[in-house]
């Protein structure tokens, strides 16, 4: 059995049934599932607006939803701030990934975790970040590095390394191949990959539909705060773009409009 057939067959890891999120009188998010399993990346794509960062803040304990439950390894939880998500093992790599330039690798990795609370285990530390990028296959050459001399690719390396550090068994990484080149991204790609392998959940949010096709086993659409479609790999460009932008909608409603200017000149004798 292939490691996506065997992803589908467990139990979700995170489960979400009729999630809503209501600003004021606006609504973000309306009755959304979604489930993640062991060892399975899921992507979420979706115009600007769509609720993609919404629902992520979400599941990071950033908003608490306006209607819905969330189920984390079968019990209902309630996220209710950052440090409840990462303490049941939900990490979120956010785009800007947080990381203190003026430190290198291993101050980046330990910084808030560091192994000894009185006094720093240097050793210990480079020890761990070294057996943690070789099991990642990172292409960093010293974990001495300043975080100001990597590449864009290499501190996303770090950014998911370090969230890596506290066991999570869901990870969510925003635009994680954003503003990277082609080598880059396929470092990002590869890595994302490795982290599916290691039997964790992977929610990815991305623009790039090339990406997201590159890697995710599911890929669900938002569109205007709803769930529009739950798509795979296989799934072309345009099918992806069109539940996107809802174009068949809007060549429905257009269609539908023309026969209806018809007929209202066919009465009018025009």
């Amino acid at each position: 059995m292939s490691a996506s057939m065997q992803a589908s067959a467990a139990e979700p890891i995170l489960r979400l049934r009729g999630i809503s999120k209501n600003f004021g009188a606006v609504s973000a998010l309306t009755d959304i599932d979604l489930d993640v399993r062991p060892g399975e990346v899921v992507a979420l794509v979706g115009d600007n607006g769509a609720g993609k960062s919404t629902l992520v803040k979400i599941l990071a304990g950033v908003f608490q939803p306006s209607a819905g439950t969330i189920e984390y390894l079968g019990q209902q939880v309630i996220l209710s701030g950052p440090g409840k998500a990462l303490e049941l093992g939900i990490a979120t790599v956010f785009q800007d990934l947080a990381l203190c330039e003026n430190l290198d690798v291993v101050a980046n990795l330990f910084l808030g975790h560091e192994l000894s609370p009185w006094q720093l285990d240097e050793v210990g530390m480079e020890l761990r970040a070294w057996s943690l990028l070789r099991e990642l296959a990172a292409r960093i050459p010293s974990v001495r590095q300043p975080i100001a001399s990597l590449s864009g690719g290499q501190r996303q390396t770090v950014a998911i390394a370090r969230s890596l550090l506290l066991q999570p068994k869901i990870i969510m990484l925003d635009e994680p191949t954003a503003a990277l080149g082609v080598a880059q991204t396929a470092e990002v790609l590869n890595l994302i990959e490795r982290v599916r392998d290691r039997g964790l959940g992977v929610i990815i949010i991305s623009h790039n539909m090339e990406d997201v096709r590159a890697v995710a086993d599911r890929i669900i659409v938002l569109r205007l705060g709803r769930n529009n479609g739950v798509f795979t790999a296989e799934t072309t460009h345009q099918e992806l773009v069109t539940a996107i932008t809802g174009a068949a909608e809007n060549s429905v409603t257009r269609r539908q409009k023309s026969r209806s200017d018809q007929a209202i000149s066919r009465e009018a004798g025009l």
